[in-house]
């Protein structure tokens, strides 16, 4: 490992270790708001970023920011993270991505009870992260979910499922098989065949759904002693790519039966801390399906803690302060976006990448109105802030080189930290 911004224990007040945190956060904005949510409400933060380029490396409320030179699926990186603790003395592991979590909660009898892991138990973690469980849990529960099943034995059967149809990875935290797409779709044989040509080695981990209509809605819940202590819910208004994408541009809402359906789901497979629900909502009819639970922060973090969902910081307090722990007003109608990705969104629209299906191609000058329109003050920025403007330079810099891309890392997983080495 090696550090990007010096760790200097002259400026390190905190002593009180537990109000020390090393956050798992990548180089994005979703890691960026939760370095900032923890300090603004008074604590120390050490981040682990994926290059110098990190924007939580740049912030001003990160106190160091290091490198790990081990890929995270190796003996060394876990040894790497051991030694980072030791010599930073923090009382806490908070990861951001899913893999993390699932490397972490492996050895989490090596630095627990001593320094808290906010990861999920492994037994939640495992039923939150398995499509065909929670596929099955749906139907039980009465939560709406579409008809589906593996591309294996789908293509045994195709008259199984009526086109179109939606491809997504079955069990992303595994070595191998996953998709190169968060999705992607179909409308005839002749597209089933090329999709199926990209993942015919590991066919049995993609699942294969019929295609409803509608946007992806987020709900991001903090549950506690099997509570939801409080939710936040927005719904995504721009993609990257086009045809199943991260939300680039999103906006804050509150969709009452999709937050009930993602308690009830958190509670069915014992969830404990921090966790998202990820829907496919049509406005113009009020119908959703539940797509996937996601048990860690999710994309939209800066809309959420913008909108005033203090995420992380209430995440650390459910452990360390949970009599301190308070609901807060949460903001309706506020809408953010990742200028790069929402940039790539714009070139991705003009140049006629593929949409979902159903969905209207805007025309270039609307296109690029759009876009401009989203460049005032009443749409936020995910890393522009007034008192810590660094992160957003650095972030112009690398949407520069990035531009006319068709894909967009909004959580920073650790897949892109080891293409990296």
């Amino acid at each position: 490992m090696y550090a990007v911004k010096p760790f200097i224990q002259e400026k390190i007040k905190e002593k009180d270790r537990r109000r020390r945190v090393l956050a798992i956060v990548g180089d994005t904005q979703v890691g960026l708001w939760v370095v900032r949510n923890l300090a603004m409400n008074g604590l120390t933060v050490h981040c682990i970023v994926k290059s110098k380029y990190g924007q939580p490396a740049h912030s001003r409320y990160s106190s160091s920011a290091w490198v790990m030179e081990s890929p995270a699926y190796s003996p060394g990186f876990i040894d790497e993270i051991t030694e980072l603790v030791n010599l930073l003395d923090v009382g806490s592991i908070m990861p951001v991505a899913e893999g993390y979590h699932n490397v972490l909660i492996d050895v989490r009898d090596q630095f627990e009870p001593d320094v808290h892991l906010f990861s999920p138990a492994r037994e939640a973690f495992d039923k939150a992260t398995d499509k065909d469980y929670m596929q099955e849990l749906c139907q039980k529960l009465g939560v709406p979910v579409a008809k589906g099943m593996c591309l294996d034995q789908f293509m045994s059967d195709k008259k199984a499922l009526k086109f179109p149809l939606v491809f997504r990875t079955r069990r992303q935290n595994i070595q191998g098989g996953q998709a190169p797409w968060k999705a992607a779709y179909a409308e005839d044989d002749v597209q089933l065949q090329k999709v199926y040509d990209q993942v015919r080695d590991f066919a049995d981990n993609i699942i294969v759904q019929e295609y409803c209509p509608g946007a992806e809605d987020h709900v991001q819940v903090m549950m506690y002693k099997g509570e939801p202590l409080m939710v936040g819910d927005y719904i995504g208004e721009h993609h990257m790519p086009l045809a199943g994408g991260v939300t680039t541009q999103r906006i804050s809402c509150c969709h009452q039966p999709l937050i009930d359906d993602a308690v009830k789901l958190f509670k069915a497979i014992g969830y404990e801390g921090l966790g998202g629900v990820q829907y496919h909502y049509d406005p113009e009819t009020d119908k959703y399906i539940f797509l996937e639970i996601n048990p860690r922060f999710i994309g939209g973090t800066p809309t959420l803690i913008m909108a005033g969902f203090n995420t992380s910081f209430l995440f650390w307090q459910s452990h360390f302060e949970p009599e301190k722990m308070k609901k807060t007003k949460y903001r309706l109608g506020l809408r953010s976006r990742i200028l790069g990705g929402d940039a790539n969104w714009m070139i991705g629209m003009i140049r006629g990448d593929q949409l979902p299906p159903g969905q209207a191609r805007l025309g270039k000058i609307e296109t690029v109105l759009r876009f401009l329109w989203n460049c005032f003050p009443w749409t936020k920025d995910d890393a522009f802030m007034l008192r810590d403007p660094k992160p957003f330079m650095v972030d112009f810099m690398q949407m520069v080189k990035k531009l006319g891309a068709q894909g967009h890392d909004i959580i920073g997983n650790p897949e892109s930290q080891d293409r990296a080495h």
